[in-house]
């Protein structure tokens, strides 16, 4: 192998997203990628010399290491799950394979030790799942999961169970913020808006950004005509709070339209149209308020 063929070698090892290992016969740590120290939360100074053994959880017993041992000391490969202790005394899972390394004469010289953390990959698998199904500005749910969610209500709704109110909400005099103090300034004022929408309904309730200055609130359970205008008005009266952004001082009121499963939509398009077209009713009447679909 010739100089920058082991160059290679050494950056394609260090750079791997696996977490790599290599021992001496003896078990004791001479190396160890990027990724292991990550894992682990370990420094290389810390693990040169020592044995794998800083890292048992406790979970394994002796007899799995026995077997282990057995297995790479007779120059054949080992594979299992193993449930490994980091640094700062968490636990994480990996599939790791111990493979021999052998010299000229057939002997082992060292040992290598590749894992694949399932613990990395469902906190990645999460972390997709989370910005596929939610508003990358203000984290509440996104259009996707709201209709998902909506569709959901409304199917439990028609076997009898709980009704479903679909609320939504326009922010008024939102643009003029935009257009005079920026997108990042608008950006903000939007976190915080959510902020509010979120603080202004009840736990079980699903807050969502549709798209720009949109919200929807899904809500399930029995509610009267009451009940939603005393959670509209609520809404209306926090969101009509100055926001102080910046050293700014920001006034803005929202439109609400409402819209009740079956009366005003049997499937989550009717019902949302029917919600928009009732918001647009209240804007028309010059905003900061609240209408039942139809009513009126």
């Amino acid at each position: 192998m010739n100089a920058y063929d082991r160059q290679l070698l050494a950056r394609a090892m260090e750079g791997a997203a696996n977490a790599i290992l290599i021992t001496d016969r003896r078990g004791r740590i001479e190396w160890a990628n990027s990724a292991f120290l990550r894992i682990s939360g370990y420094d290389l100074s810390e693990l040169i010399g020592r044995t794998p053994a800083l890292l048992k959880s406790g979970r394994q017993d002796r007899d799995f290491y026995k077997n282990l041992w057995n297995t790479v000391l007779d120059g054949r490969p080992w594979q299992g799950e193993l449930l490994e202790r980091a640094r700062d005394g968490s636990f994480y899972q990996v599939n790791q394979v111990i493979t021999p390394l052998l010299d000229d004469q057939g002997r082992i010289t060292h040992f290598i030790a590749i894992q694949h953390s399932f613990t990395q990959a469902d906190q990645e698998r999460s972390r997709m799942r989370f910005e596929a199904y939610h508003d990358a500005l203000t984290e509440l749910p996104n259009r996707r999961l709201f209709l998902e969610r909506l569709d959901q209500a409304i199917h439990e709704a028609a076997g009898g169970e709980v009704p479903v109110t679909v609320m939504f909400v326009d922010l008024d005099r939102f643009k003029p913020v935009n257009d005079n103090l920026g997108h990042a300034h608008g950006d903000k004022l939007l976190q915080a808006v959510a902020g509010r929408l979120k603080s202004g309904v009840r736990r079980s309730d699903l807050v969502a950004r549709l798209s720009g200055d949109e919200f929807v609130v899904l809500l399930q359970g029995p509610l009267d005509d009451d009940d939603l205008a005393r959670l509209a008005a609520g809404i209306n009266r926090r969101i009509a709070r100055p926001f102080h952004l910046d050293g700014n001082t920001n006034r803005i009121s929202a439109s609400i339209g409402i819209a009740r499963h079956p009366g005003h939509g049997a499937d989550s398009k009717t019902l949302l149209a029917a919600a928009d077209q009732a918001m647009y009713r209240v804007k028309a009447l010059g905003g900061n308020g609240f209408r039942i679909a139809l009513d009126g």
